[in-house]
């Protein structure tokens, strides 16, 4: 799959837009893949849209953890859970265009009573990191496409 999606992990990693890729994701996941055009247009526009595991998935939490350890604050097991209940809340809000994973880290700080200044300490390297948080969103929603497809094709569903 890594080999035939080549060409929209580049392009999702040098615009740092999910949702720019999709028509190279469609395009590389019918012709390369032979996954069924409904099925890939359908999951890869989904998973720009919905499904971003490294941007709003990850991306706050690493930074609230970043915080808690770089500030010895003291955070109770619960409220890790309710860290990641925030993380997936945000994710589902969030836009595939460069630049909300910074704006979902801010709100998710925010919601867990962490100081959001962190994220001004992060910023200049959160550029660097969503090129390789884009291309890994887009990887997963191809993968999952190809999934789908499959299991389609096996009567599964």
């Amino acid at each position: 799959i890594l080999k035939a999606i080549w060409p929209a992990q580049v392009v999702a990693f040098t615009s740092q837009s999910s949702i720019g890729t999709i028509p190279v994701t469609v395009k590389q996941l019918t012709e390369e893949l032979d996954t069924n055009e409904n099925v890939a247009s359908f999951v890869s526009a989904l998973g720009a849209n919905v499904g971003m595991p490294a941007c709003t998935g990850m991306w706050p939490i690493l930074l609230a953890i970043f915080s808690i350890n770089a500030l010895n604050l003291p955070f109770s097991t619960m409220q890790y859970v309710l860290l990641v209940f925030y993380s997936i809340v945000v994710s589902f809000g969030t836009a595939g265009v460069p630049g909300t994973a910074t704006i979902a880290a801010t709100a998710v700080l925010a919601a867990a009573g962490l100081p959001i200044e962190v994220i001004m300490v992060l910023a200049p390297i959160s550029s660097l990191v969503d090129m390789v948080r884009t291309a890994t969103n887009v990887t997963g929603a191809a993968t999952a496409a190809v999934i789908v497809d499959h299991r389609e094709d096996s009567n599964y569903i």
